[in-house]
């Protein structure tokens, strides 16, 4: 049998293969983990032999694959396509692209490969696995600074899980002997956490009371090459005295009337 997993989320992907990894030892106890990374070329036929050979001690086997798409070698496909015929045998993929040339066959439906698809999650679903990560660190994010995280860090699950992690060790004067629970949009800005790149004093520039310096803020936003949009939604959490006004601004570019640069740049001014 064949488990692959598949897709740009490679801490997802992670954290799913060290699940299989940990359930299928305590299923079977003392039973060796292989692994073959192969985009060295002899790790191929290693791979052949761990497949061919049978033991009547250690009759289950599961093998771990790395880099399989760098291989290039039609051995493997062989090989890999004998391994899905033996239930004794389960061999687990992690890649970031589903198909290669050759190894088509893996992202087909067939009852001998189970595949798992680990896109980037987007809306509900990645602010819910913020607060649910967020949880599992022992605090709660209120809604403003899921949604600030969840604009900072889309299609970044790995930063978004270590600045999560430091943001849990934040302290507060009234709860100096434990990490603070509640953690609101304030306190984020009263961090020194490293979302890159500083949106923080980059949103913050834009409230200046001198033009000068809301305009070089709003500048360096731009040569971040950031999504417009992007730079938008964060600066409304950044402005809730402004919300009609940005919601105006919002169906004025669905409508195609405005752009969200001018937007911005109607904004500082």
């Amino acid at each position: 049998m064949i488990i692959f997993l598949h897709g740009p989320d490679e801490y997802r992907r992670l954290q799913k293969k060290n699940e299989i990894i940990a359930e299928f030892r305590k299923k079977h106890a003392g039973v060796a983990v292989s692994r073959f990374d192969l985009a060295e070329k002899e790790e191929v036929a290693h791979f052949a032999e761990f497949v061919g050979s049978q033991s009547l001690f250690d009759p289950k086997k599961l093998a771990v694959l790395e880099n399989v798409f760098e291989s290039g070698e039609k051995e493997l496909s062989n090989t890999l396509k004998e391994s899905a015929k033996n239930l004794n045998i389960t061999v687990l993929i992690s890649e970031k692209n589903k198909s290669a040339e050759g190894l088509t066959f893996l992202a087909g439906k067939s009852a001998n490969i189970k595949g798992q698809d680990f896109p980037y999650l987007t809306g509900a679903k990645w602010e819910k696995f913020i607060y649910d990560m967020a949880k599992e660190n022992g605090m709660t994010l209120q809604a403003s600074a899921v949604k600030f995280l969840a604009e900072a860090y889309q299609n970044d699950t790995w930063s978004l899980v270590t600045e999560i992690r430091k943001i849990a060790m934040l302290r507060s004067p009234e709860l100096a002997e434990g990490p603070k629970k509640s953690i609101g949009l304030k306190d984020l800005e009263a961090l020194d956490i490293e979302i890159n790149p500083d949106y923080f004093g980059l949103l913050g520039g834009l409230k200046n009371y001198e033009l000068d310096k809301r305009l070089a803020s709003l500048e360096k936003l731009f040569s971040l090459n950031e999504p417009m949009p992007k730079i938008f939604n964060m600066l409304a959490y950044q402005l809730p005295d402004k919300l009609v006004q940005l919601a105006k601004y919002d169906i004025l570019v669905k409508s195609g009337k405005l752009d969200y640069e001018e937007v911005l740049v109607d904004l500082v001014i």
